[in-house]
């Protein structure tokens, strides 16, 4: 008999959430040899489907109405699901309602594994090759991710104004002259703002309105790019530069204006990445190269 997942992810739920939801329900799925279904609401809070993002193949979308009509005999539990008896135990159908990273069963496979070994869809894989190809190359650079929309969690924009980010540019280029930006923002004016100010500073334009379909699968592009970098400044309170950390194997440096440095920052020692589709897998430093100092 199939036994079924249900992972119900709210529609005002960002990307990084639901992306840690749907992954650790599919590590959950497998764990209790279950079938995933994901509720992934789109419209306009959130316009993609998460197969136009990733080529995922650990689930199916289930729809909303459905799983809410199951909730009464099925009701959603929550996201500690450590208590898991494994494969054949407990009901036939299982439904989890949360927002946040599920608390697994210890000796599981973590859901930022099974983040790391997706692919883009292919429009993006292409747009986020093109661009690495054109504008960033073999060469380190400074990511940086700024939330600027009017919708931005209040903590972000009270943390994290754009001022910061100017100032601590500046510092870092006083102290690396001609060093290179990768540039994320989701407000076109300040992206148009930071580049006239910084000529070394590049980013992707014409990403579309926020939380519309171009706007996310634009940002997944950005995603990648920034977790190609050797550093990062990033908002606070923001799951998207969590992401980027992720990708980039955790083991890239994030700066927030709540923990933040002064002076010039060290973007060269992790090296540059060999595929800017797997982040994490780095070329070696830049030392290393037969042409540095040359």
């Amino acid at each position: 008999m199939k036994r079924y997942l249900v992972a119900y992810n709210p529609a005002a739920a960002g990307l990084g959430n639901r992306m840690r939801v749907v992954l650790g329900a599919k590590v959950l799925a497998e764990h209790e040899d279950r079938r995933l279904l994901y509720v992934w609401p789109t419209g306009p809070k959130f316009g993609p489907k998460l197969t136009e993002l990733w080529d995922f193949t650990g689930g199916r979308r289930l729809s909303k109405y459905l799983s809410r009509a199951l909730a009464p005999l099925v009701p959603y539990g929550d996201r500690d699901v450590r208590n898991s008896a494994g494969p054949d135990a407990g009901p036939r159908i299982r439904q989890i309602m949360t927002g946040g990273e599920l608390q697994l069963p210890p000796g599981l496979r973590s859901w930022r594994d099974e983040f790391r070994s997706l692919r883009p869809a292919p429009p993006i894989a292409e747009r986020v090759n093109a661009f690495h190809a054109d504008q960033l190359g073999s060469e380190p650079y400074v990511g940086v991710q700024i939330r600027a929309h009017a919708v931005s969690h209040e903590k972000t924009k009270a943390m994290s104004p754009t001022s910061w980010f100017v100032d601590r540019m500046h510092q870092i280029e006083d102290a690396d002259p001609g060093v290179r930006f990768f540039v994320s923002c989701d407000v076109p004016e300040v992206f148009e703002q930071i580049t006239a100010e910084f000529p070394t500073a590049v980013g992707i334009k014409d990403k579309g309105a926020y939380n519309s379909t171009e706007g996310v699968t634009g940002g997944v592009a950005d995603l990648y790019l920034l977790a190609g970098s050797g550093y990062l400044l990033g908002p606070y309170w923001s799951s998207f530069i969590e992401l980027a950390q992720h990708l980039a194997g955790d083991r890239i440096t994030v700066e927030t204006a709540n923990e933040t440095a002064t002076g010039g920052v060290d973007f060269t020692s992790l090296g540059v990445v060999a595929d800017p589709l797997r982040p994490a897998d780095r070329g070696g430093s830049t030392a290393d190269r037969p042409d540095a100092g040359a």
